[in-house]
């Protein structure tokens, strides 16, 4: 790995100091890193050999569950070699009741030492920072409105006002029909008044869109997850043009401040040598490890 990074910095344009210096960033944070002293966090992730993290809803394709129960996905391959990187497995952790620990709860800051670390696509928004730390962006997302494909009432996102939509509690798609802090600057928005219908988990808002029987009338979910599950056979279609656009991050508690930088200097080592955008273009056709 030392020596890509060195290559790299060899083989960069001359006068590209931003390159060098990304490169020789890298190095020192990781190098450093392995003299500093672990926080409690790492410290439990170090003597037990893995890394936890809530297992997913099924969210294709940044995270798809197979009959089987297996996982896999952008999210899944991003954690994945976060663990790899640091040396420790990864395993993904579920309630003690074996249901999907809820999106809000992971949200809140609230994990009561199930997991060490989110890779769900979470909005860094002020309000979540008051509790959480967001060490790296490793994706970013366009957010659209979507209906059932045989719907005949709602042409644009603006017909969806005074609608019912559909969308996972907590999420940054509520907190958009809430007219709320999305973590980013980049927000049209084009839906007054809409009656908000909350779900604990991503196939809940899936299949009342599928029914069509009036519970719902409409959600709202990153392109890719739409265009997946257009692709998969669900009776679903997007509608106008893109509603927000923003980054999605790591997540992890705040009070460990070697670990939350050791999963920062990782994810920007996945940048640089490539990973991410490998990864992405695995999953996505095109490389959203990167903006626009």
């Amino acid at each position: 790995m030392a020596l890509a990074w060195v290559s790299s910095i060899r083989n960069a344009p001359k006068g590209s100091l931003r390159a060098i210096a990304t490169g020789v960033a890298i190095w020192t944070l990781l190098v450093g890193l392995g003299a500093a002293n672990a926080g409690e966090v790492l410290d439990k992730i170090k003597s037990s050999g893995v890394l936890h993290a809530p297992y997913p809803d099924n969210w294709p394709p940044n995270a798809i569950v197979k009959p089987n129960g297996e996982v896999e996905g952008y999210d899944i391959d991003v954690f994945y070699e976060i663990a790899r990187r640091m040396g420790v497995k990864a395993e993904f952790v579920k309630n003690p009741d074996g249901s999907v620990i809820a999106w809000e709860e992971q949200t809140s800051g609230k994990w009561g030492g199930k997991y060490d670390i989110v890779v769900g696509g979470m909005a860094p928004t002020a309000k979540r920072a008051e509790h959480l730390k967001f060490p790296a962006i490793y994706r970013y997302v366009l957010g659209v409105l979507a209906v059932n494909k045989d719907n005949t009432t709602i042409h644009t996102p603006a017909d969806a006002s005074g609608k019912r939509i559909g969308v996972l509690k907590s999420s940054l798609y509520e907190k958009y029909l809430q007219r709320d802090d999305l973590g980013n600057d980049t927000v049209i928005f084009k839906i007054e008044d809409p009656v908000i219908v909350e779900f604990d988990h991503e196939e809940q808002v899936w299949d009342a869109i599928a029914k069509n029987d009036g519970s719902v009338d409409a959600t709202i979910n990153s392109l890719q997850v739409i265009m997946e599950l257009i692709k998969e056979g669900k009776p679903i279609k997007v509608i106008g043009q893109p509603l927000y656009y923003g980054g999605s991050a790591i997540a992890v508690q705040p009070g460990d401040e070697e670990f939350a930088t050791q999963v920062q200097a990782i994810v920007e080592s996945m940048k640089a040598d490539g990973t991410l955008t490998a990864m992405a273009l695995k999953w996505y056709d095109f490389d959203l490890s990167k903006p626009p």
